[in-house]
């Protein structure tokens, strides 16, 4: 009987639409154009961008991501980022770099 009170609850309750994505883990992809860009989004969400950045590949799903990366997905549906030449660490990015966005 609880059982069946939880599952009406959750499906009636339109606010948990929002979230669900989130709480059920990320994707992480790489631009076919340039592999250090790489973008986060909820799990199974189309990420941003997918013609400017020469498409998309498939890297992994991930359950858990840091505090500022899950607030700016939450924010703008993505985190975006370039991985640095050394591979040590990365830099936030807003939107696409110019010389990606001209490639079109």
């Amino acid at each position: 009987m609880a059982e069946d009170s939880s599952e009406p609850s959750e499906e009636a309750d339109g606010s948990q639409e929002s979230q669900p994505a989130l709480s059920a883990g990320f994707d992480r992809y790489r631009s076919l154009t340039d592999p250090n860009l790489m973008i986060f989004v909820a799990k199974d969400i189309v990420p941003p961008f997918r013609f400017k950045a020469g498409g998309w590949e498939f890297l992994q799903s991930s359950t858990e991501l840091g505090s500022a990366m899950t607030t700016r997905i939450a924010e703008k549906g993505f985190f975006m980022f370039r991985v640095n030449e050394d591979q040590t660490g990365g830099i936030e990015l807003i939107d696409l770099p110019s010389r990606l966005q001209s490639g079109d």
